[in-house]
């Protein structure tokens, strides 16, 4: 995917794109719109970007700081933490955009932008199964989807956040020895 040559256009590009993102979100979204309110060429924007999605993915993956690995010593903490992370990070743009990816997998959205995530959850399990917080032989995939799927679909079903703490103290207590 091409990138823009000069960071001055880069960067008011990403800030018409978020900002339109917030004002009409991911559907309404047109490349017309981005380009108007960035200053920008029409041709400019479509040569970089030929289609909103790929817009939308570049300014995401570029812009969402990674999450970080809180390694507070203890494998609930930590995967506690990167669930408020993980509820925090939460918008119908994200989701809207990830959902759409699974249909263009050239973007590299897993690999750019949720890999470092799922790798990241895998070595909090690692870590915790060596330290005997949690059962020998977890599946990683499967820790990740029984303490955040919750969230998230709690999140895609009422628009409203549901306690990290309250699915993790029913999940707890199979994931552990």
């Amino acid at each position: 995917m091409p990138r823009p040559r000069d960071p001055e256009v880069d960067r008011a590009l990403t800030a018409a794109t978020l900002a339109l993102l917030d004002d009409v979100g991911f559907d309404a979204l047109t490349l017309d719109a981005v380009a108007t309110r960035a200053g920008v060429s029409r041709p400019a924007l479509y040569r970089r970007w030929p289609t909103k999605l790929h817009l939308v993915a570049h300014v995401l993956t570029t812009s969402v700081v990674p999450m970080a690995d809180p390694d507070t010593g203890s494998a609930r903490e930590d995967l506690l933490l990167l669930a408020h992370a993980l509820v925090d990070g939460m918008s119908w743009v994200v989701l809207a955009v990830h959902a759409e990816a699974r249909r263009v997998p050239e973007l590299g959205l897993y690999e750019r932008f949720l890999a470092g995530r799922h790798a990241l959850v895998a070595e909090v399990v690692r870590r915790g199964v060596t330290r005997g917080e949690l059962r020998a032989g977890l599946d990683p995939e499967l820790v990740r989807d029984l303490l955040f799927g919750p969230l998230v679909y709690h999140w895609l079903a009422t628009g409203e956040e549901y306690p990290a703490e309250r699915v993790f103290d029913h999940v707890w207590p199979t994931l552990t020895p």
